[in-house]
């Protein structure tokens, strides 16, 4: 194992925002190894990139943050250019090294002079001092096992696979896991039956309904949605469950809860694979079951659960989303507890998504009516003060005129509440100051914000299901309208619509940025190659920006200087260029100064590329022909695919079909 102990490094990055001179500067040592190692690379304004042969950093150590300090650095490129870089270093940050490593890095702003142009930037700076002696204990793995039993327990664990046990029940299985570990909560004792037993269950008569559905959903035959997803629906709940399946819902139900099962009463609920992840939430589309009791009820909740993931807003928020609608599905069995006060409990703010605040909704009785949202629960606002650290901020108390109770019988009803109950908050302080405690400790577990659904009866907390905070970082407006636009090489930039925006009008797609953007960015450099252009050409060169059309807001625009400059501003084929893409000669006179100052250098093409430019011109209507022809018997396959992984690849294979 390679000895970093004592390993210095400085890393440079920064630009000159004029004409826009990219740097990335780094030098490092390491003990043992090597010394004054230099690598990284100059990008300049015509796009040429040049690596690193020489540097030379002077950097003194700062020793306090506020220290402002002077820097120079020296470098060279393979291509024989020479800079000489100094400035000043600013608001530094010094992190000390973690996890046992002793050292530090410095993270500084930068404001520099090179070749008379002022430019910004980074400076990364560190030192390890000594390492510890690493600790050859590896936790055991669990991996997944060949044969899945048609139903599991919370407490087994291969119950934390969520292609055994979806999203509900794998989540179930490790709170089941931890409440072991901090005896401060209990989970409701339960069962999973698998995607296993579900893939079991599956008929013929079920496969070909599922199969007309999709057919009708992907647009390959024509009918009416509605009614497929009902049909569907129909048969999956008609089917008979298969007797392994039974048996063994039987034998775990039974082991957990003795003879005395059929006197407990249980809440059946969906879990597919895919189901509550930080990405997508199915909460509501799918059915659930209260207060059920009774084997045979048990197995009719089952099938009602699989039935429930061909309803029609279930199939229209799967297809949205690019997933299977016919996914593998499991079905969580669990206790249900008649808890006096129920809710929700986000460990950030559901809103704003602000870390620091912990959200409490609650009402009395059963979670549903908060999860439902068919109340005005009581919401309490707890902060974090570091250190697993809760303080009480707030409460509403909200008008919850209801509230939800089991049944002796079986199911549950709903109740009207008192006068005096409705303006009572229905969670005393110190309770909701121990349920944030707790949420921090579920949230660790986790390793992400969680959305925890808890109860409470005889004092006691229950922890009935834990999932991950949807979109917990959502994009702002600004975010979605700039999410694919170019990074920007300086801070003077011409772009155009001119002939783009013609055959690309309006806004393209984040698929058909993605697939333009890279096609013609290979393309041209395909070309330059097939022309004869080796050397100081922006299309082959450059690795860090985009060539051809690139996306600005969403639309496809041209870099007006890059199309403009390389061949020299007033060549005749620049004057060429500028009337085939803008209709006339351009002579906006600080454009054009601004051109001749970043391509100074120019390109000079050798006589092969003069001569291809000129037999393209010959050939031109000849190949446009072949075009036509191929587009007339041109069979668009992507349109058949079935999955959004299938269709993304066909689009990309067929990116190419129209290449001349």
């Amino acid at each position: 194992m390679t000895d970093v102990t004592e390993c210095k490094c400085v890393t440079i990055l920064g630009n000159t925002p004029t004409i826009g001179h990219n740097f990335h500067l780094s030098t490092m040592s390491m003990k043992n190894s090597f010394e004054d190692l230099h690598i990284g690379f100059v990008v300049d304004p015509d796009g040429e990139m040049e690596y690193l042969k020489e540097l030379n950093v002077d950097l003194k150590q700062s020793s306090t943050e506020n220290t402002r300090r002077s820097f120079k650095a020296k470098f060279s490129t393979v291509l024989g250019e020479h800079y000489e870089m100094s400035g000043n270093v600013i608001e530094p940050i010094i992190l000390n090294m973690g996890y046992g490593l002793k050292g530090f890095l410095e993270v500084s702003m930068v404001e520099f002079t090179v070749r008379d142009k002022k430019g910004i930037g980074i400076i990364f700076s560190g030192e390890i001092y000594d390492v510890p002696k690493p600790n050859f204990n590896p936790v055991p793995v669990l991996s997944l096992p060949q044969n899945v039993p048609l139903t599991v327990k919370f407490t087994d664990d291969i119950s934390h696979f969520g292609e055994i046990s979806g999203g509900k029940g794998s989540s179930l299985g490790k709170l089941t896991q931890l409440s072991k570990e901090e005896k401060t909560f209990i989970v409701p004792k339960g069962i999973i039956v698998t995607t296993s037993a579900y893939k079991e269950f599956l008929t013929p008569e079920i496969l070909e309904a599922v199969k007309n559905l999709e057919n009708i959903a992907y647009g390959n035959e024509s009918g009416n949605l509605k009614e497929a997803c009902h049909e569907v629906s129909n048969i999956v709940e008609k089917a008979q469950l298969p007797n392994q399946i039974c048996q063994s819902i039987i034998k775990d139900l039974s082991d957990i809860f003795g003879d005395d099962v059929k006197q407990h009463k249980f809440a059946v609920r969906s879990s597919a694979t895919g189901e509550d992840t930080a990405a997508m939430s199915a909460a509501g589309q799918m059915d659930t079951f209260l207060g059920v009791q009774g084997i045979l009820e048990i197995f009719t909740s089952v099938k009602k659960c699989w039935a429930s993931q061909f309803g029609y807003i279930a199939i229209e928020y799967k297809r949205r989303n690019g997933q299977s609608l016919n996914s593998p599905m499991a079905v969580v069995i669990q206790e249900m507890v008649a808890c006096e006060v129920s809710g929700v409990l986000f460990t950030c703010d559901p809103v704003t998504n602000n870390p620091s605040v912990i959200t409490i909704t609650a009402n009395y009785g059963l979670g549903e009516t908060v999860v439902s949202g068919s109340v005005e629960p009581d919401t309490f606002k707890l902060r974090r003060k570091g250190n697993e650290e809760i303080e009480f901020d707030s409460v509403i108390v909200g008008s919850k005129h209801q509230k939800i109770v089991m049944q002796d019988s079986g199911g549950t009803v709903t109740e009207d509440l008192d006068e005096s109950s409705r303006k009572e908050s229905c969670l005393l302080k110190e309770t909701a100051e121990k349920l944030g405690k707790l949420s921090l400790k579920i949230e660790s577990f986790y390793k992400s914000s969680r959305d925890i659904e808890w109860g409470i009866f005889k004092d006691q907390i229950y922890i009935l299901q834990s999932r991950p905070v949807t979109n917990i970082a959502p994009e702002t407006d600004y975010e979605m309208k700039h999410e694919f636009d170019i990074p920007l090489r300086c801070e003077t930039e011409y772009f155009s619509v001119a002939n783009v925006g013609e055959v690309m009008p309006g806004a393209s797609s984040p698929l058909g940025i993605d697939c333009l953007t890279k096609y013609f960015n290979n393309f041209f450099k395909m070309h330059a190659v097939t022309k004869g252009i080796k050397k100081r050409n922006d299309f082959l060169i450059e690795k860090y920006h985009l060539n051809g059309p690139v996306p600005i807001m969403n639309h496809m625009m041209l870099k007006v200087i890059e199309i403009i400059s390389p061949n020299g501003i007033d060549s005749q084929i620049s004057k060429g260029f500028m009337i085939s893409m803008f209709g006339r000669i351009l002579k906006d006179p600080e454009m054009l100064s601004y051109g001749r100052e970043r391509f100074k250098k120019g390109m000079k093409p050798p006589l092969k590329a003069k001569l291809r430019f000129y037999w393209d011109l010959i050939t031109h209507d000849f190949k446009v022909e072949r075009v036509k022809k191929k587009i007339d018997i041109y069979h668009l396959d992507f349109l058949t695919k079935k999955t959004a992984k299938e269709t993304f690849a066909a689009i990309v294979r067929s990116c190419s079909d129209f290449d001349e």
